[in-house]
């Protein structure tokens, strides 16, 4: 049984992966489907792993006999993305997801690859579980993943907090509770997924998100072979009109100042482009 885990930082592409695996034959991709707080429940890192193989199988089951799994979903299908085009009367958007029952209507052989994504929690325990699973991760420019943080209303990591992630690791929650700054916070939750990601996955198993979109999909075809054929139409949302310009120069400039986990992926040199790329969107208009 292929079970598969993926993580990543928080808006680089986790939900559009689920998206675009849920169109492959025989694959299942569920978008945070389980408790995550249960996990904190568990006595250890293994007993969260039993737990998940536990889900799966039962998730497997659910999908075989009655052909729908538990997730969330947006009007009962997986969505590629949860932020809504609406925005709220500061200017930030909202989200429009629900979580129950999805309905999966395509053939599904006994040994089908189902995949389950939560990029908090999975990251939080990814040395555990990357020694049970295949997991994978998805990152994004450092610069376009916090400008997307910013810019929605609902999200926790706008106020420079990740609670599961807190809650599972305990240095992450007490570095954080030292720093008042939400900026300051931010940038620190966001090195440490990738220094989760450089200590406990192979460079192999990590995607880009810009290789995704540029490969229109068949990025994905490194672990998921049928993806060779993707042909979707994907756009960059680096330079989102939704994202604070003014805010993006200043959370630039300190990126650029910063030195460590944030490079381990990504260069200065790939943030100072977007910093120019997203002027020149404000001078277009």
């Amino acid at each position: 049984m292929r079970n598969v885990l993926i993580t990543g930082t928080p808006r680089s592409g986790t939900t559009l992966i689920c998206s675009l695996l849920n169109k492959l034959p025989d694959t299942v991709a569920l978008h945070e489907p389980m408790n995550v707080w249960d996990f904190a429940e568990c006595r250890d890192g293994g007993a969260v792993a039993d737990l998940i193989e536990n889900f799966c199988a039962e998730t497997r089951t659910s999908l075989h006999e009655h052909g729908f799994a538990i997730s969330k979903h947006v009007r009962g299908k997986i969505p590629n993305n949860v932020a809504a085009d609406q925005v709220n009367r500061a200017g930030t958007r909202l989200r429009y997801t629900e979580h129950g029952p999805v309905s999966v209507d395509k053939p599904l052989s006994q040994n089908f690859t189902l995949v389950v994504k939560h990029p908090a929690a999975f990251s939080a325990l990814l040395e555990v579980l990357s020694q049970r699973f295949e997991c994978y991760a998805i990152i994004r420019n450092p610069l376009a993943t916090l400008a997307s943080w910013n810019s929605l209303a609902w999200f926790p990591l706008k106020d420079g907090h990740a609670p599961i992630g807190e809650k599972l690791d305990v240095d992450l929650a007490r570095d954080l509770a030292a720093k008042s700054d939400p900026i300051e916070r931010q940038i620190h939750i966001l090195e440490w997924f990738y220094d989760r990601f450089r200590r406990f996955l192979p460079e192999r198993a990590l995607i880009k998100y810009e290789d995704l979109v540029t490969s229109r999909g068949r990025e994905l075809a490194k672990f998921f072979p049928a993806a060779s054929e993707s042909e979707e139409e994907l756009s960059s949302k680096n330079v989102n009109k939704y994202y604070d310009r003014a805010l993006m120069t200043d959370l630039g400039e300190r990126l650029l100042r910063r030195d460590g986990p944030i490079w381990h992926f990504y260069t200065k040199r790939d943030v100072e482009n977007l910093l120019s790329e997203a002027g020149s969107s404000i001078r277009a208009h």
